[in-house]
């Protein structure tokens, strides 16, 4: 059996040293989402210098779209991979490759005396094969569109995988709200065999039981559960019941 990698949300609270204390407490991976959070450009450095010097958790940055100037900056800073919401064909995600990897994969622009080299630059021919190699584009899965072209999206050079995205997903099948619907099993299924087909990496964002222990079932192998909040939330509230008992 595949390894499973675990992973977590950070939504709103832009805290340095988040990293450290996912990896110590034995988490893989962590996704920063810049899609609905509200982190400005310092808040990301900190969290992404914090777990480029520690070395062993994976960031991933979700993008709020494909454009250049985000992407840029995100490298630059250290990130290890992005990930792009509402993929829905292949040229969404080509986008992300063009403006992440270096050539011949990408464009991406060349500015080695920065946080992704620790600043300390190798020699750049050498370092540009190794970036391309350790940074990961990721597709997020979560709308009918995206699903129906998934052999297409993850046969494009340079995407190293995908997270299906249930709520949406389940928003675009006209389900939403239900918490064990038949067409997102479906759709979970679909993915995970398409990811093992073409020997990409697969995972899943969701807290849903059911859909966690489809995925598992399908072979996907990354789960980011729940975020910093939901976890403080959860945790405030058993708190304040231990107390009142």
């Amino acid at each position: 059996m595949k390894k499973i990698r675990a992973g977590i949300m950070i939504n709103e609270i832009p805290f340095s040293n988040f990293p450290v204390l996912f990896e110590r407490c034995g988490l893989d991976f962590y996704i920063i989402d810049g899609e609905h959070g509200g982190f400005d450009y310092r808040e990301l450095y900190g969290m992404i210098s914090s777990a480029r010097i520690l070395g062993t958790i994976e960031t991933i940055v979700r993008l709020p779209c494909n454009a250049r100037k985000d992407i840029v900056k995100m490298m630059d800073m250290g990130a290890d991979s992005l990930l792009l919401p509402m993929t829905n064909c292949p040229e969404d995600i080509r986008q992300v490759v063009k403006y992440a990897k270096y050539s011949p994969l990408g464009e991406r622009g060349i500015s080695t005396m920065r946080a992704h080299t620790l600043y300390a630059p190798p020699p750049l021919k050498e370092y540009m094969v190794a970036a391309n190699a350790r940074t990961k584009v990721y597709a997020q899965i979560e709308t009918k569109e995206g699903v129906e072209n998934i052999d297409e999206i993850l046969s494009v050079e340079g995407v190293d995988g995908c997270f299906i995205g249930p709520n949406d997903l389940s928003d675009s099948y006209g389900c939403a709200g239900e918490k064990c619907a038949p067409v997102i099993l479906q759709a979970i299924e679909r993915v995970a065999k398409s990811g093992q087909k073409h020997g990409k990496l697969c995972g899943i964002i969701t807290e849903n039981a059911a859909y966690i222990e489809r995925a598992k079932a399908c072979g996907i192998t990354m789960f980011s559960r729940g975020s910093e909040l939901s976890l403080l939330a959860n945790g405030l509230r058993n708190t304040v019941k231990e107390l009142s008992e």
